[in-house]
């Protein structure tokens, strides 16, 4: 398994001192998670290593699919070394192949066979590409050139793209080459970061992708010769390795801090070769400076992924003040330990900046800045049927409403939050964003108020305060939203999105997406007017609205508006009457009809378990018998989902006061948490570690907002630990770093992230990221600081209202009297 140098380990990938070779293993190269990837010295410097069709691959463009991957030990008795093959092909394209990753002495040799001659057009377009991660190498050097060469090409990686771009090729505009040669070497001058490639089948070529997009990559690519079959690339990779190089120990803490009353624990992220361990020492720091409180070697935890962890307790540890945690040359951001740890500064920006900042269809202002101008107000045309949208919305032969495809559809200029920093507005995604902020309205009884929203003025104006709560003015945005589907068509609709790849990607301010004026067919391209009825214009760049019912979406919708008619009665109450109104119609319609599906993005799947919401809400609000007895029916699902469906229901049982249903719902939490805290003891950090592609912080929080409302019903059952913890690790005991995953929000937090403002290498306050990602199969990953990565630093609206819910559930759970 070893050829002296790199090691064949049980995971499949080739193992070296301070070097990592991963062999397809991820198969998401759209987020730059896959092929071929070096990790050298801690960092993941490359990937994406595999046949590309373009120079400079962007997220839609054909991607190639892996067909086998078999793993070879090297034989003792032979000369055989060990090695990976994959086969894969392009779909549509003709072009099948085999690459194989096999040690080479202390370099990796990657070779590509074709099963035959590439056809044209593929012939011209084919080639090899490992992408560079420009975190690593922006500022530093490169060399270029020949073996034979005298004079190679000498540049700095630079620090953005600056072109040229060509035009008139077939594959359109495209990025100019920065050197050609056969003989490529990376930061030269870096040994942490230094690596070789040298083709023995043709001419490297790099480019800058950034170039065609701002979340490119460095890109080193080599065209497939024509005719090529056997040995049609051939690179030798040679990554420099620093053999006494140990990675630098993590101390995992929350960077905001702890309540005296709550386990605390920092964790030790370490090397998997240390041997010994050094002593810890936590200190308080007081004006003449600093003391220490507690010190001893932390208790070894054992191997989880890739690295070994310890963990430091100072439990014991009670006295208000600002403390930090030492552990040989590191050292942790100052952290907090006091009652009220999370009464400022820690949920409050995602209330008071960041939810007003997604705000659509109105300007959003904070002093002197202006977040955005008025938005989306020509929303939305009927998306055309059928049609499958890029961003994975789904419009069926039927339009289910009486609007012809591309015919404006009124009443959805209104409300809803952009998702993340795709600007979209999923309905699936508003109407649980919406619930969490209801929920947190009811059971927290939220005051807050920093935010004067005028809706008829279509302004908002953050750090202002109006008079009225801001989870009011929050959850009234969201069923502004939701209510508009019902209004034109009497259902929800799946969501609103750009019509365009060129919209979708838009980065800057989100008034200029579209004209704000609706499209009308009779005015020319350039043509526009305005009437007593509002602006139109010949343009068509209106966002499309994906309008099939789906009953699971109906019921999730419904459960939201009956939990916002409870929050918003007092303050708007002819809102709060049509949401209710609205969502005992939906319960009423769906209970007559036959349930249909329409499968798409962010449309919940599982017709019952959202109805088991909507059955709760409604119980909830209109204390009427037959919610009741629909959620006594639906006690199979129910207790098949425990965990996943039984926080509304048990907020519900002292209305349904049914003893038998009672006992057994509490038989399955009890029985569910057993099995659910076995899983927690898997991992040093004590939390539900089950990751895809995506960070996995939003799904900790959406299990902690289902933790809580069972822990009020059995704090006997559940340990607040386990809703702790979670909040813990969003605040920055996590794998990776220590970074809180809440921009702004402790002393060492995410500060570059995928919003709304990622182009500026900047932050919304307030804004939650998942966090670490998974490169399979055990290296935990948070680029930082890097913005393009959405599935580690993007943020989303329903991860914030999760967020804020899970500080204040913290704060109840261990400040019970306040």
């Amino acid at each position: 398994m070893t050829n002296g140098f790199w090691t064949l380990n049980e995971h499949g990938y080739f193992d070296a001192p301070g070097l990592s070779a991963l062999v397809f293993h991820n198969a998401y190269p759209e987020g730059k998670q896959g092929g071929v990837e070096l990790i050298q010295h801690g960092e993941r410097i490359a990937t994406c290593g595999d046949l590309r069709l373009s120079k400079a691959p962007g997220q839609w463009d054909v991607l190639p699919e892996m067909l086998g991957r078999d793993v070879a030990e090297s034989d003792p008795g032979s000369e055989a070394l060990a090695s990976v093959t994959i086969t894969g092909q392009l779909p549509g394209q003709k072009a099948s192949y085999t690459l194989v990753v096999e040690p080479d002495g202390r370099s990796l040799r990657v070779s590509v066979d074709l099963d035959e001659p590439l056809p044209e057009p593929v012939a011209e377009r084919l080639g090899f590409n490992l992408e560079i991660y420009p975190g690593s190498y922006c500022g530093k050097s490169f060399v270029m050139g020949d073996l034979a060469s005298a004079e190679p090409v000498r540049r700095l990686f630079p620090q953005q793209a600056n072109g040229p771009r060509l035009a008139g090729t077939d594959e359109g505009v495209e990025p100019a080459p920065l050197a050609e040669g056969s003989r490529f070497v990376a930061a030269p001058e870096d040994p942490m970061r230094r690596f070789e490639i040298a083709s023995e089948t043709g001419s490297l070529v790099l480019y800058d992708g950034r170039a065609m997009a701002q979340n490119g990559w460095f890109v080193l690519r080599e065209l497939v010769a024509p005719g090529a079959t056997t040995d049609a690339i051939v690179w030798i990779i040679t990554p420099n390795a620093d053999l006494s190089w140990r990675r630098e120990p993590v101390i995992a803490v929350s960077q905001v801090g702890y309540h005296p009353e709550q386990v605390k624990q920092a964790i030790f992220e370490l090397d998997a070769r240390t041997e010994t361990l050094e002593n810890v020492v936590l200190e308080r720091l007081e004006s003449s400076g600093t003391i220490e409180v507690l010190s001893g070697v932390p208790e070894r935890w054992g191997r989880f992924l890739r690295y070994d962890y310890a963990v430091f307790d100072f439990t014991a540890v009670h006295e208000p003040g600002l403390y930090r945690v030492r552990y040989g040359k590191q050292v942790t951001s100052p952290f907090e330990i006091h009652p009220q740890v999370y009464h400022h500064d820690v949920w409050q920006p995602t209330l008071a900046t960041f939810l007003p900042v997604q705000m659509c269809h109105v300007t959003v202002k904070d002093r002197y800045q202006t977040w955005h101008g008025a938005c989306h107000l020509d929303d939305a045309l009927q998306a055309p049927a059928p049609h499958s949208h890029f961003d994975g919305y789904q419009q069926s032969a039927s339009t289910d409403t009486a609007y012809e495809p591309y015919a404006h559809i009124p009443h959805l200029d209104r409300g809803g939050w952009h998702d993340a920093g795709d600007y979209d507005l999923a309905a699936g995604s508003q109407a649980r964003t919406t619930h969490t902020l209801a929920l947190i309205g009811e059971l927290f009884a939220v005051d807050l108020d920093q935010t004067t929203v005028d809706q008829e003025a279509g302004v908002v104006f953050l750090h202002t305060p109006d008079g009225v709560p801001d989870i009011v003015e929050q959850v009234a945005h969201g069923v502004e939203n939701l209510l508009g589907g019902y209004q034109a068509a009497g259902h929800s609709f799946q969501g609103i999105i750009a019509n365009s790849i060129e919209q979708y990607v838009h980065l800057g301010d989100a008034s200029t997406m579209t004209d704000n004026c609706i499209y009308d067919p009779e005015l020319a391209l350039e043509e526009s007017e305005v009437t007593p009825e509002g602006c139109f214009s010949g343009e068509m760049d209106d966002r499309w609205a994906f309008t099939n019912r789906d009953t699971a979406l109906e019921y999730l919708v419904a459960g939201a508006l009956a939990a916002s008619s409870r929050v918003l009665k007092d303050h708007l109450p002819a809102l709060a009457e049509t949401c209710l109104r609205t969502a005992v119609g939906i319960w009423d319609y769906e209970h007559s009809h036959e349930p249909v599906s329409q499968p798409g993005a962010y449309v919940p799947r599982g017709v019952e378990a959202q109805e088991v919401l909507a059955a709760a809400e409604l119980l909830l609000t209109t204390g009427e018998a037959r919610y009741g007895e629909r959620l006594l029916a639906l006690r199979p699902t129910i207790e098949s989902q425990i965990l996943r469906l039984g926080g509304p229901v048990a907020r519900t049982l002292p209305v349904l006061n049914d003893k038998t249903f009672a006992a057994g719902f509490r038989e399955a939490v009890a029985a569910a948490i057993v099995e659910f805290e076995g899983e927690l003891r898997t991992n040093p950090f004590g939390i539900h570690f089950h990751p895809h592609i995506w960070g996995i912080g939003w799904q900790l929080l959406g299990y902690a907002v289902q933790l809580y409302q069972l822990w009020l019903a059995f704090p006997e059952l559940i340990d607040r630990e386990m809703v702790l913890r979670v909040v813990n690790f969003n605040l920055g005991c996590h794998p990776a770093s220590s970074t809180s995953l809440v921009s702004g929000v402790g002393a060492n937090s995410a500060t570059v992230a995928y919003g709304i403002n990622r182009e500026d290498w900047s932050y919304v306050p307030g804004g939650v990221i998942s966090g670490p990602a998974l490169i399979r199969p055990d290296f935990p990953e948070l680029k930082e600081p890097w913005p393009y990565l959405w599935q580690q630093t993007e943020y989303v609206i329903g991860g914030a209202a999760n967020y804020i819910f899970c500080i204040l559930a913290a704060d109840r759970m261990l400040n019970p009297q306040d």
